[in-house]
């Protein structure tokens, strides 16, 4: 069992943060006689799995609706794997994207190398 100071650490998230997904309902640990939250390892796995999401770009919102659905349990497996699929499309865009300007990036320094190339060959 973590309290939320140890699982603040653990997750690299801010105390403030872990209240505000426990608002949310993407968190909910369990609490002590004295009302104090108690985090397990698989709130852990849970948050690792949270914030792989949200390095993704996914946004909140849908982070807040696969939660939901994972607590319905397996007949939302579907409706999960859509929201994936959903996540992978946007990715692949960008990627697409990055992968354009970085296209561009090459042409243009092989184009100064050139440049160089044929300035250096007139030097000599």
């Amino acid at each position: 069992m973590y309290k939320i100071q140890q699982f603040s650490k653990l997750t690299g998230l801010s105390i403030p943060t872990l209240r505000y997904y426990e608002n949310l309902g993407i968190l909910k640990p369990a609490r002590s006689k004295n009302n104090y939250r108690e985090f397990t390892d698989s709130d852990l796995n849970w948050m690792m799995f949270i914030l792989r999401l949200k390095q993704t770009g996914m946004p909140l919102e849908n982070i807040c609706r696969y939660s939901f659905l994972r607590e319905q349990g397996d007949q939302t497996i579907e409706e999960r794997i859509k929201l994936l699929d959903k996540q992978e499309r946007l990715l692949n865009k960008e990627f697409l994207k990055l992968q354009k300007q970085l296209e561009f990036l090459k042409k243009k320094k092989e184009t100064y190398n050139d440049m160089l190339a044929k300035r250096d060959n007139r030097v000599n």
